[in-house]
Parts: structure tokens; sequence; C-alpha cells
């Protein structure tokens, strides 16, 4: 019997690259795709840019380790371990207008009221700095939703963080972060998040609402 090998993959069929745009472009000028306005995420740029450089703790999403714990990086700055919580929360809170200074932050994180997990397990609580998890207000698939980031936060390291470089967890912290990376698409449609010709499209359409 012959045997068929599997063809290498090269690229999609242009016409269904076109009709991936399409739906992506229909999506992005969608009356019904939930947006935070233009002058709170202005905001909430200044926001997570002052965060940056403050001696405030980084947020970083990567798989493994306890979330919600603490870690020092070799250059001193304290690193706080998340799931996509606090992006979540982010978008939520300015979605519905508010925006934050940097005291605020800092008082948010003394009092351990921002999220940086969906949930806590008993056993790894000894372990968490800040034990707060996602309300189901702040949850965006509590209401059909899924939160998506345009441009990829993904580390796509091995190497443990505490020993990257400081400046690229900053830039992964505040494309993580910031309200004016995110979009939703309804949770059944959660794949399209993940596809390049529908986010091209969305990127656009955030541009143009800059």
């Amino acid at each position: 019997m012959e045997i068929r090998h599997l063809p290498r993959y090269v690229s999609a069929p242009t016409a269904i690259s076109d009709k991936l745009r399409e739906i992506g472009a229909a999506w992005a000028h969608a009356t019904e795709r939930p947006r935070v306005s233009s002058d709170v995420k202005r905001r909430w740029e200044e926001l997570i840019d002052a965060w940056a450089i403050s001696n405030l703790p980084l947020i970083i999403r990567k798989s493994g380790g306890v979330r919600g714990a603490a870690v020092m990086h070799c250059s001193g700055r304290e690193i706080v371990l998340a799931d996509n919580s606090p992006a979540q929360w982010a978008f939520i809170r300015a979605y519905a207008g508010h925006a934050y200074s940097l005291p605020d932050i800092q008082q948010m994180l003394i009092r351990d009221a921002i999220p940086f997990a969906y949930a806590t397990k008993t056993a790894e609580k000894a372990q968490m700095k800040f034990r707060c998890t996602l309300h189901s207000t702040d949850n965006v698939n509590k209401c059909g939703w899924k939160l998506c980031h345009i441009d990829d936060i993904g580390l796509s390291t091995r190497t443990p963080v505490v020993e990257l470089p400081l400046a690229k967890l900053v830039d992964h912290f505040k494309l993580f972060i910031k309200p004016s990376n995110h979009f939703l698409v309804p949770l059944n449609w959660a794949g399209l998040g993940e596809v390049k010709e529908f986010i091209d499209e969305i990127r656009d359409a955030e541009r143009c609402d800059a």
C-alpha cells in the first residue's frame, strides 16, 4: 500500500485569508463590540507607562509558578506572576470609565485589591504575597466574552522570569495590562482572537478610533 506523506504547510489559501479579514473587519466595526473610550484609553496609557518606570511591582503573565507570588528580578525590581486576571480587571474598569493614578494603584496593592489569579489553591497560599482573585464583576467570561491581545504578549522562552532582561519584562507588562492592547470577542468565537488576519483588522480599527 502506498504511504501518503503529509505535505508541509506553506500558507493558507488567499481566498480564505481574505474571508478571515472580512470577518475581522465586520467585527472590528460592529456596534456590538465593546470598546473603551479614547479618553479613558489615553489615561490608562499614561498610568501604565508611569507604573512601568516606578518602583511598584511589574505584573507578568507566564505559565508556571504560583499566581500572586512575588519574585525578585536580578535588577532588584519585584515581579508578580499572574494569569489573565489583571488584564480582565483593567479592561472592565476602563470600559466602565474608571482611570486611576499611580498612588491609587499603590494603595490597591497595599490593600491586596488587584486580582492576579482566577482562583487560589490552599497549598499555594503560603507562597502568595497577593491573594486577591478575579471577582465575577471583573470577569469578562462571565458575560460571554473572551479577552484577547492585539499585539502578542507571549514571552516565548523557558528562561526564568528573574533572568530575563528588565526591558523585555517592561514591554510585556505594558502590552499585557493596557486596555489599548485589548479587544473582546464572543466566548464561542474565542479561536478568532488568535487569527492574524482577524487581529490585523481589529488593530487597524483601534488605530482609527484612537
